[in-house]
């Protein structure tokens, strides 16, 4: 098969990596979105904010959103600090309620969006090799699950968008600094009455701290966020452990009432800032590629699609030219970025002081001496 050539090339078929390829196809550029699963299997992050609808609006997908049939999100309620439990309602959000979608459904939705924006998008497809040509343009290798010999591809720019993994970026020489090795143990729970359930629960415990949410079709997920050695330490992967936890959260338990589908399964949740060391070639990280931001501060599907925006914009000023001084300014919008995040963030674990001696919380006591990592 001859070589075929783009102006921009994304792996990564997430909200950041799908939202960047239709607004990249918009603006004229010849855009292949690679993407290694056959979007299968389940995904989680399926509360979104009231601050979603500007950029799906602005991304040309509302409708294709609204057909979703996501279940409106009134605000957050949260055990947190106390064994109270407080609102924080959305009612003073100029965009209404948020939602509760099918996370799977959502992201397969952005993906058809950029597909009929006239993306090359390729599922299925793996990244076996990249590098960078004599005349600046990337050779990516890939190979689809049934391929009998792989492809080569060439691109003008380049797009991590992989994810917390990171994958291209460093395989390129880039370095993760990790903050934390949050994970999320979640069940999803069916037969549940959801009439009553529109908005998200958060409710500390001592090994971490436990969100619920309703979703379509009577269904609600409950997930314990907790650090990858205590979730191995303590078997909480297994339905014994899981639900022993769940009976330190009453609150949690009070909502889930109902049949377990799947779970728990462990996904990863990390906080992590990917490092460049070198400047001068054309690519670029998005999404939580490029910064990924512990699950508490309800930002996510957000986050993304605001990343999705920025990397648009930097990929096509790398087309025009003046490739380090693009990356040295869009890396130092992330720095500024992850500063902001990390003093957040400490603010909200300060919040909770009930168990400190634990070493979940006691390791959220030491943020503080991060903040002078982007500041």
């Amino acid at each position: 098969m001859p070589t075929q050539h783009f102006d921009v090339a994304i792996v990564g078929a997430g909200p950041a990596g799908a939202a960047a390829a239709r607004r990249l196809r918009r603006s004229g550029c010849r855009v292949v979105l690679l993407e290694r699963s056959g979007f299968n299997a389940a995904r989680i992050g399926e509360s979104l904010a009231p601050a979603t609808q500007p950029l799906l609006r602005e991304l040309g997908v509302w409708s294709e959103f609204e057909s979703l049939s996501p279940l409106p999100s009134y605000g957050t309620r949260s055990a947190w600090g106390s064994s109270d439990v407080t609102d924080h309602s959305h009612v003073m959000s100029p965009y209404g309620c948020g939602w509760h979608v099918d996370r799977l459904a959502f992201d397969r939705m952005l993906v058809a969006a950029a597909a009929a924006a006239g993306v090359d998008v390729r599922t299925d497809t793996s990244l076996l090799h990249c590098e960078a040509a004599r005349d600046g343009r990337w050779m990516l290798h890939v190979a689809t699950r049934d391929a009998r010999s792989p492809d080569l591809l060439r691109a003008r720019v380049l797009i991590d968008a992989t994810g917390r993994s990171a994958h291209v970026g460093r395989r390129l020489g880039a370095e993760r600094h990790l903050f934390d090795r949050l994970v999320g143990v979640a069940t999803l729970f069916a037969d549940v009455d959801t009439s009553r359930q529109g908005y998200v629960l958060v409710e500390t415990a001592r090994d971490g701290w436990w969100y619920s949410a309703p979703l379509p079709g009577g269904r609600m997920i409950a997930m314990l966020m907790t650090d990858g050695d205590l979730c191995g330490r303590g078997r909480v992967c297994t339905p014994a452990a899981w639900h022993e936890r769940l009976a330190d959260a009453p609150a949690t338990t009070a909502r889930v009432a109902g049949t377990a589908r799947w779970g728990p399964h462990v996904f990863s949740a990390l906080s992590q800032r990917l490092q460049r060391r070198d400047r001068d070639a054309p690519w670029i990280a998005i999404g939580d590629a490029a910064l990924a931001v512990d699950p508490i501060t309800g930002s996510g599907v957000v986050r993304a699609l605001r990343s999705a925006r920025a990397g648009s914009e930097a990929a096509l000023a790398l087309l025009g030219g003046a490739v380090r001084h693009v990356v040295d300014a869009y890396e130092a919008e992330r720095d500024q970025e992850c500063a902001s995040y990390l003093r957040e963030r400490t603010l909200y674990y300060g919040a909770e002081q009930r168990w400190q001696e634990s070493p979940f919380w006691r390791q959220r006591s030491e943020y503080p001496q991060m903040l002078d990592y982007a500041t």
